[in-house]
């Protein structure tokens, strides 16, 4: 049973502190620690009394423990525009962690309303692990949590020593957002053959990956989910000819190129974003910018960066690279994303967000795949 009781050190939470995204204007960052998970708070001038509570997903257990809002995320920029609180905790400690999660979440959410009063409206969103972690309290903490929604869900999550499975009966509204490669295991949990308090939801996401959706598609997720919570019908196309299985689908339309174009032939993007657990970079480049570089799919290319120069893989994701290589992949909403497969790209490049990198085309006879980056 999980304990209802903030621990003492709350007190010292909600300190308002630095935090590594910039707010959106009137937004107020807030963080703090509680029982030794951190917790950054992204608070709106005028609070409707709505608040999103987020559980990230698994992370490596030496990887530091950060609580990466980032409030300007579209999806959740949106919903602070529109009023809402977010909050995310970091966890009190990495690995597979899903019973000691849950608690830590309670504890944000009874910190919060202590500080800040009740909300009126509180659901929950998570990723892989952490898509676990909220299905798991979408069964458990009904009285708590009006709704939750599980991007990717990783249902086989077991924690070492707990018994964390899955009783398939959640008592409040639970929306899957899932990628067309991960379908089975959600599939199964929805259109389970019994009846249920609240009958869950499969939004598909028509692209390979795993939590390779995009802003649009969790946006779409969360509208959803508040549709289910106030009885509406859900504003999507359906699949399968199902009742509870829809197509979320949002392919990105490309924009105006962001990047700086060279007389040689390359460009020059930045750094937009730097993932605080992974080091991994989002640049500003479109995948149109790297066909004008002559870059194609499938192929490898230069980057430069701080006097540095790195052979990188355009592919598809992490998997397409060998451990410590390089690569570089669109992601779905329309950019580039590169990191190091099972390495800090960060680290290694010396990259902050803002920083500027320079692509080029390999040269001709310079080498293939087989020959690997360039040592970092």
């Amino acid at each position: 049973m999980l304990s209802r009781r903030l621990p003492l050190l709350a007190v010292l939470a909600l300190l308002a502190g630095p935090s590594a995204f910039a707010a959106p204007a009137g937004v107020k960052l807030e963080t703090g620690e509680i029982q030794g998970a951190k917790f950054t708070i992204a608070r709106p001038a005028y609070w409707n009394r709505c608040l999103l509570l987020v559980a990230h997903g698994y992370r490596e257990s030496q990887a530091p423990l950060v609580a990466d809002l980032n409030p300007d995320h579209l999806a959740y920029r949106t919903l602070l525009e529109e009023g809402w609180m977010i909050a995310k905790t970091s966890y009190r400690r990495n690995g597979m962690i899903i019973h000691d999660a849950i608690a830590d979440l309670e504890n944000l959410r009874t910190c919060i309303a202590k500080t800040h009063g009740q909300p009126q409206r509180t659901i929950l969103e998570g990723d892989s692990m952490g898509g676990a972690i909220v299905t798991l309290m979408a069964e458990q903490l009904a009285e708590s949590y009006q709704g939750a929604v599980a991007v990717d869900a990783a249902l086989q999550a077991r924690e070492p020593g707990r018994n964390t499975g899955f009783s398939i009966q959640s008592q409040i509204p639970l929306i899957f957002l899932t990628n067309q490669s991960e379908l089975d295991a959600t599939r199964r949990y929805v259109t389970a053959p019994f009846d249920r308090p609240a009958r869950p939801v499969l939004l598909v996401v028509r692209r390979d990956g795993h939590v390779n959706v995009s802003q649009r598609e969790r946006l779409a997720a969360i509208r959803a989910l508040l549709a289910r919570i106030d009885r509406q019908p859900v504003a999507l196309p359906r699949l399968d000819g199902e009742s509870v299985i829809f197509d979320a689908t949002q392919e990105p339309a490309p924009g105006p190129s962001q990047v700086r174009l060279l007389n040689d032939g390359g460009f020059e993007a930045g750094v937009t974003e730097v993932t605080a657990s992974f080091g991994n970079l989002a640049l500003n480049a479109q995948p149109a910018d790297f066909a004008r570089a002559g870059i194609a799919p499938g192929t490898w290319f230069e980057l430069t960066a701080r006097g540095q120069t790195s052979r990188v893989f355009y592919g598809r994701d992490f998997g397409d690279v060998k451990r410590g290589q390089w690569v570089a992949f669109p992601n779905a909403d329309g950019f580039l994303y590169l990191g190091r497969n099972h390495d800090n790209a960060a680290v290694t490049a010396g990259l902050k967000e803002g920083d500027l990198v320079v692509i080029h085309r390999l040269p001709e006879g310079s080498g293939d795949a087989a020959a690997g980056p360039a040592s970092p």
